[in-house]
């Protein structure tokens, strides 16, 4: 078998297992509101590219236009794990331009070696296993415009970087410094198709960023709330010793399961841009491993890894293997014991709550207005007025017993406790502590007001549930 054609294998393997585990997290409900917002987003492509969570369009909150390459998928397979595996296939995706990157600098074994190190790197195995998001698809993209960029294939580059601005708006802050560092460099070098491409893929950033920000936003008529990540202040939020802690701890879990190898390469700085951006935001969220945030730099490390060990083994091969090899001991060792994925928490088999959950949720109109909480929104995503919670009156509710969040309980719960106490929802159907209640008169606001300020309780709920 060549190294190229193992490469793929293992690129396809790596599909196959995370779906598999996708399937599993879908199925017994721990899959959030981001994929059904998404599903939501996606089966409406073509008509208002909306969803219930962000309340309109996702141009508000983002610029992604690579959801219209997944929403064939979708119409096909109606189902949000569609979505799920795409991004499985994505994030595989990235192992062979990095083994095409590698092949020029290493022998092909070494090369088909560090791709599959690539495979096991605990952030990309994280960002496969989180929910759907378009930064999944930026690895890959990424990628592959390096490799095409470092073998002068310039029409396959500007297809690559046309592929990486529809994925989101940072990516084209990114690609918009990148690009022009990357020309003032090839016009020192007197390179003139590398100082056309990069000033082309620069201008092209800009041109994006002038688009969303200086049409489609003003448009939208919202504010663009990811400004919240890098502006103001929340005392909610870390800071001093425990902001600095936590960021170092997020660089240890970057460049520990590659020996910090990819620091030894001058491609290392392509990386800069993508770590400022989450290192610098206030939300600890951003640089938290097992986010879709690790989209923006991936790539960019794994590359300045595969560059490091070509330099390695221009003067020792044998140190190189020595290096790669425990650099895939590591990244292991790390998905088993501090694994970015948390399989405890989401994985386990399916139980019998999990097909009641099901059952109750199938008899729900289709089309109708029906609320719940997030993980059986997501299961319900597929119709466009799905949503989470009672902050507007549903025709149906999918209640569960057993479910518990701060916000369910806080506030979800009482407000539905109140309406059904009224009189105003009454249950359609009822098992194993999941409810499926149907509104039967309209709601006065008041109802909603007086839940809000002194938490109702209700025996006939907690009755319908049992």
């Amino acid at each position: 078998m060549t190294a190229v054609r193992a490469v793929w294998i293992a690129a396809g393997l790596f599909a196959v297992i995370i779906s598999a585990l996708a399937v599993d997290r879908y199925v017994t409900y721990h899959y959030g509101a981001d994929l059904g917002l998404y599903t939501q987003t996606i089966a409406s492509a073509f008509n208002g590219f909306s969803n219930q969570v962000e309340h309109g369009s996702h141009f508000i909150v983002h610029f992604s236009p690579v959801y219209y390459l997944c929403a064939p998928f979708l119409h096909a397979v109606r189902s949000p794990l569609t979505l799920q595996v795409l991004q499985a296939i994505g994030c595989g995706l990235v192992a062979p331009p990095l083994y095409l990157f590698a092949r020029k600098r290493v022998d092909a074994r070494l090369a088909a070696f560090i791709a599959v190190v690539a495979l096991v790197y605990p952030p990309l195995v994280g960002l496969s296993l989180h929910e759907f998001h378009e930064n999944a698809f930026a690895p890959a993209a990424i990628a592959w415009l390096l490799w095409a960029v470092d073998d002068r294939r310039w029409f396959a580059a500007a297809s690559f970087a046309a592929l990486a601005l529809s994925i989101k708006e940072d990516e084209a802050v990114i690609l918009a410094v990148l690009g022009a560092g990357y020309a003032i460099v090839s016009l020192r070098q007197h390179d003139r198709p590398a100082a056309i491409f990069a000033g082309s893929v620069a201008l092209a950033a800009v041109a994006v960023l002038a688009l969303y920000f200086g049409v489609i936003q003003p448009a939208s008529g919202a504010r663009w709330f990811v400004a919240d990540f890098y502006l103001g202040h929340d005392a909610d939020m870390p800071h001093g010793i425990e902001a600095i802690a936590g960021r170092l701890t997020f660089l240890l879990e970057v460049f520990v399961p590659l020996l910090f190898l990819p620091l030894r390469s001058r491609a290392i700085w392509l990386a800069v841009p993508g770590l400022v951006e989450v290192l610098s935001s206030r939300w600890p969220v951003t640089y938290t491993m097992g986010t879709h945030y690790a989209g923006v730099w991936i790539a960019y490390v794994l590359v300045a890894f595969a560059a490091a060990l070509g330099d390695i083994a221009a003067k020792d091969a044998r140190r190189a293997w020595l290096l790669a090899r425990v650099c895939l001991a590591l990244c292991l060792l790390n998905l088993i014991v501090a694994s970015p994925t948390h399989w405890a928490h989401y994985y386990r088999l399916r139980n019998a709550h999990d097909a009641a959950l099901d059952r109750i949720i199938a008899q729900v109109p289709a089309q109708s207005v029906a609320a719940s909480f997030d993980e059986a929104y997501t299961h319900m995503s597929l119709n466009p007025n799905a949503r989470i919670g009672m902050y507007v009156t549903p025709e149906y509710f999918v209640y569960d017993a057993r479910y518990d969040g701060a916000t369910w309980r806080s506030n979800i719960v009482p407000r539905l406790a109140a309406v059904v106490c009224g009189g105003y929802f009454v249950p359609s159907a009822s098992e194993d502590g999941v409810t499926l209640f149907h509104r039967i008169k309209d709601v006065p606001d008041e109802v909603y007001v007086q839940a809000k300020r002194s938490p109702v309780t209700c025996p006939q709920m907690d009755a319908a549930a049992r």
